[in-house]
């Protein structure tokens, strides 16, 4: 037992021993295996170290791509293949190492810069700086040329990628200078370092901020004899933007050049009024310190939030009142603009293109020149300010705005002044400017609208119009009035719209202007002016043809010769403006117009004689465009007859007219006096028509003793013509041929001249024209189909200058303003042209019509209209009348007549006598108008003719020329009743005793028989 449990104990000691045995040689054979393997790795690590420190470089080393960002594949295959085109603007500064000192100012740039690499490229530059010494307002010109090494530090640090939103890169560089100060001209060179801080806002446009130091040889000032130091240093900061040329693909896009740079694009137009808000101009207050503001402006919006604008402005406003010589001090602004935009919306909404309002915030530079008027001189500076607004706009269609925009302006600069002992004292000021104007955009329309529109422009076709207008015009001076009056303006023109972009119009305008002269009176002056302007529809450019288009706006400019009427003289000059319109049907527009013209010389004289060459005016008005298709459905309809005399009529009137208000000094029933006028016009639409009329009057403003003790009125005379703009309300709704009755409001501009008698009975005042607005009310019944009845109150306001006149006395009076608010009422009679069958009805009855002849006599009364109306009168005279005659056309006849008028003299003694013979054509206005109808019972004819007269002592014989209004009613197939008011005007006076006058007045009725 014992033997076997020891035979066993050694068998398992065995077989443990040779298991242990087996692993450990298995252990050494793998520390073995091991080993050689690290010997061999050790031996390979050892041999790539030995090829590596062989062929080893840093630099190679340092740019490994374990250490580089792979980024994007840099595509440079053609030249223009990341290429650029730059353009800043910004501020720059030279810091004073001598004994010159410079102010800051502008500084505008254009570059080309091209990328040979992805992170080296290289600029060519040109640059244009200003600024001022500031010991004597010497203005310090520079030009300057470089070349600029660009390194792309966020290409270096985070790899290639052209659609990165922000990078940042070194800018290094050498530059050669052009430096002019005082006539004196020195070249300099410079080292400059800036960091470019780049905004990508757009496929291929991108906004940069670059602040940078120059280091200039010592004649960049013009100062080296005086530096020491042998340098300047210079502070740049620069606001610009880069346009990239060449093949470049949009993100996310397979197809290369699919952008296109002007879409987002818009451009507007606007005009204001400026105030000073500043410490100087305070005494003045904000309404006296305004003046005119104008903008237009090009921008973009590179991403919805954000937008880049460029404008040109011009402004001037008072800064300064001088009391004693009743003048404003003004200050006059002009420049350009460079603003940010923000789309606060586009955060609450996607889709910030459909929206109809827009409030957007703006904020940027202001690079500009400043004329300020002191009291010895003009003092003119260039200046960099800050600007900022805020803009209110509404699209009534999707690619067209109108905007309010409130603005404020900080216009720093410096003052110098020497005093006696040859000190020089700087000052320091701040133009706080404050403006709000109105405007409109036209906003580029998206690619596939632009498309459809262009196939719209072959639908176009071109048509006539005319335009009517009236508004309100000033003269724009420096030495303006403290108290400005605006004057009127009123105008018609032809036109014809070759396309949806280009036409040219003809116009004709009065107006009147007021100007302060030397004895601190103010006078009035009238204008006539012709102009030829050529018409570019800018929204159809902009924003492309639309025919069912309701909004745009044109620009037009052109030459333009303008007469003054007192004293006659004769300017050339140019003008242009902005005519934005709204279409209220297919052929019927309203428009308003600013205009600013610029004569050759000044055209209107002003205090101390410096006067102005400029005129600025805005008007409103009306256009009728001539469309065939439009007239072809008012001729269905029953409205004309398919010509241009269809719609026409021609009226005229008699009645009294009185002044109202303080431009007299009776009452207002002491100042009636006759009134006449005779008027042409035309219905373009059912509703809307014009109006030409001639027109005289006479009024009493006041009384004077005579030199015989008697009493006499004081006349006012005015005479010349109306432009009105008519509206039927009974129309508005629906054109009714059969309609009886009319009330037809009207509204227009009354361009004339006035003659004022003064103090002196017996001599007046010399005439002056003027302009001045009209209103009035017709009340008319057509008691047959083409004549009326009509009953017209009349409000006009007559605004003139004059001075008193005495040519015995060789007497020249001051100038006095004054305004004669006139009110009439007339009663007349319209002749309404014939129209469609009616006038093709009554034309073939033409051939019905037998010549006649025929024999009338007439009994009424006869007067001298005398300039001076006296209390005792000279009587009214009988008058007894013959005469025969014969009608050769239903137009058309001739009469030859013989009349007697006693009228007696003065208290009842020296009657005086008068044979009169005449010979008149008539024409028949009832047949012309309305067509020749035999059935016809009442009618008007005109006449005028030659007129041969007997009288007694100083002038036995006279001749002269009469004219009149023969209105007759035919009670039975050859006997008719007539009324005949006639005036007739004699080349001599032709009374005796003292009342010489060569007008007469008469009145007559009658009965006349056809044989």
């Amino acid at each position: 037992m014992v033997m076997k449990r020891y035979i066993l104990t050694c068998i398992c000691c065995g077989i443990f021993a040779g298991g242990v045995l087996a692993q450990q040689q298995d252990s050494i054979a793998k520390m073995r295996d091991a080993a050689a393997a690290q010997d061999s790795a050790m031996q390979r690590r050892s041999q790539a170290d030995t090829a590596y420190r062989v062929k080893f470089n840093a630099m190679k080393y340092s740019m490994q791509k374990r250490y580089q960002p792979k980024g994007m594949e840099f595509n440079n295959k053609k030249f223009l293949d990341n290429f650029f085109f730059g353009f800043w603007g910004g501020y720059n500064r030279i810091i004073p190492q001598g004994d010159m000192n410079l102010s800051g100012g502008p500084e505008i740039g254009l570059s080309a810069t091209k990328f040979f690499s992805s992170k080296n490229g290289m600029r060519l530059y040109g640059t244009w700086q200003s600024a001022s010494r500031q010991s004597d307002n010497e203005k310090w010109s520079n030009y300057s040329f470089g070349i600029d090494h660009i390194f792309n530090l966020s290409t270096a640090f985070a790899g290639y990628n052209p659609y990165r939103m922000f990078e940042i890169s070194t800018v290094e560089g050498l530059g050669v200078h052009l430096a002019s100060l005082a006539g004196e001209k020195k070249r300099a060179g410079d080292f400059h370092l800036g960091l470019q801080m780049k905004l990508a806002t757009g496929t291929r446009l991108d906004v940069f901020v670059e602040p940078a130091i120059s280091f200039y040889t010592d004649n960049i000032d013009i100062s080296g004899e005086n530096n020491w130091h042998g340098y300047d240093l210079g502070l740049n900061a620069r606001v610009g933007m880069n346009y990239r040329l060449g093949t470049f693909k949009q993100r996310g896009s397979t197809e290369a050049g699919e952008e296109n740079f002007l879409d987002n694009t818009f451009i507007s137009a606007a005009m204001g009024l400026q105030a000073q808000n500043s410490s100087l101009a305070r005494e003045q207050g904000l309404l006296g310190s305004t003046g005119p503001v104008f903008n237009v402006s090009l921008g973009k919006w590179f991403l919805d939030l954000f937008g880049f604008r460029l404008s040109a402005f011009g402004s001037y406003d008072a800064w300064k009142e001088n009391q004693k010589a009743g003048m404003d001090r003004m200050t006059l602004y002009g420049g350009g603009r460079a603003e940010v935009m923000l789309n606060p919306f586009v955060l609450f909404k996607k889709e910030a293109r459909s929206m109809r309002w827009g409030v957007v915030p703006m904020f940027g530079v202001e690079l500009g020149m400043m004329k300020k008027q002191d009291e010895q001189e003009v003092i003119s500076k260039t200046y960099t300010g800050w600007t900022g607004g805020v803009q209110f706009k509404y699209y009534p269609i999707e690619n067209l705005a109108f905007f309010v925009e409130p603005r404020m302006s900080f216009v720093p600069y410096t003052f110098t002044e020497k005093t006696i002992s040859g000190k020089v004292n700087e000052y320091s000021f701040m133009d706080k400017l404050m403006n709000i104007s109105v405007g409109v955009e036209l906003r580029r329309p998206t690619r596939p609208q632009w498309q459809q529109l262009a196939k719209l422009r072959g639908d176009f076709t071109p048509y006539y119009y005319t335009s009517y207008a009236v508004g309100m015009t000033m003269p724009q001076q420096l030495n303006r009035p403290t108290s400005r009056r605006p004057g009127f303006i009123t105008g018609a023109a032809v036109g014809r719209q070759f396309s949806p972009l280009s036409g040219f119009r003809l116009g004709l305008d009065f107006n009147n202007a007021a100007t302060r002269l030397a004895d601190a009176k103010v006078d009035r002056y009238t204008f006539t002016s012709l102009s030829l302007d050529y018409m570019f529809d800018i929204s159809n450019w902009v924003i492309g043809y639309d025919p069912e288009r309701k909004f745009g706006t044109e620009v037009f400019a052109g030459p333009v010769i303008t007469h003054r009427f007192e004293p006659g003289k004769t300017y050339l000059g140019g003008e242009g403006g902005v005519r934005p319109y709204w279409r209220l049907g297919e052929q019927f527009d309203v428009f308003a117009e600013s205009k600013l013209r610029l004569y050759t010389q000044r055209y209107i004289n002003s205090r101390e004689g410096k006067g102005t060459p400029l005129q600025l005016s805005f008007a409103v008005g009306t256009s009728y465009r001539f469309s065939p298709s439009y007239r072809k459905r008012l001729l269905e309809s029953g409205f004309g007859d398919g010509t241009f005399w269809g719609n026409t009529f021609i009226s005229g009137g008699v009645g009294f007219q009185f002044l109202s208000g303080s431009g007299r000094s009776m009452g207002a029933l002491a100042s009636v006096g006759p009134t006449m006028s005779v008027s042409a016009g035309k219905w373009f639409l059912p509703f809307w028509g014009l109006r030409f009329s001639g027109f005289a009057g006479i009024s009493s403003w006041g009384q004077a003793a005579r030199e015989d003790g008697t009493l006499a009125d004081k006349r006012t005379m005015q005479g010349g013509v109306r432009i009105e703009s008519m509206l039927n309300f009974l129309s508005f709704w629906q054109h009714d041929n059969e309609q009886r009755w009319g009330i037809v409001p009207m509204l227009g501009l009354e361009l004339g001249k006035v003659r004022r008698q003064n103090e002196n009975i017996k001599v007046s005042a010399a005439g002056a024209a003027y302009a001045g607005v009209t209103a009035g009310l017709q009340c008319k019944y057509y008691f047959s189909d083409h004549t009326a009845l009509f009953i017209e109150p009349r409000f006009s306001r007559i605004p003139y200058s004059y001075r008193d006149v005495n040519v015995i006395d060789n007497y020249v009076g001051p100038r006095i303003s004054t305004a004669d608010n006139v009110m009439s009422v007339q009663v007349g009679l319209e002749f309404r042209r014939a129209g469609g069958k009616t006038l093709k009805e009554l034309a073939a009855r033409r051939s019905e019509f037998e010549p006649y002849y025929f024999a009338s006599w007439n009994v009424g009364g006869n007067m001298p209209i005398h300039r001076v109306k006296l209390d005792d009168g000279s009587g009214l005279g009988v008058l007894i009348g013959v005469s025969g005659g014969r009608q050769f056309f239903p137009c058309s006849g001739a009469r030859i007549g013989l009349d007697y008028v006693a009228l007696p003299g003065k208290n009842g003694s020296d009657a005086r006598k008068l044979i009169s013979l005449s010979a008149d054509y008539l024409f028949d206005v009832t047949h012309f108008m309305g067509g020749y109808n035999p059935d016809r019972k009442f009618g008007v004819e005109l006449l005028a003719g030659p007129v041969l007269s007997f009288g007694k002592e100083p002038n036995k014989t006279n001749i002269g020329a009469e004219g009149g209004v023969h209105f007759y009613y035919r009670l039975l197939k050859g006997f008719g009743v007539f009324a005949e008011p006639r005036l007739r005007l004699y080349t001599k006076d032709i009374w005796s005793g003292g009342d010489l006058t060569p007008v007469h007045a008469s009145f007559s009725v009658g009965t006349s028989y056809r044989f």
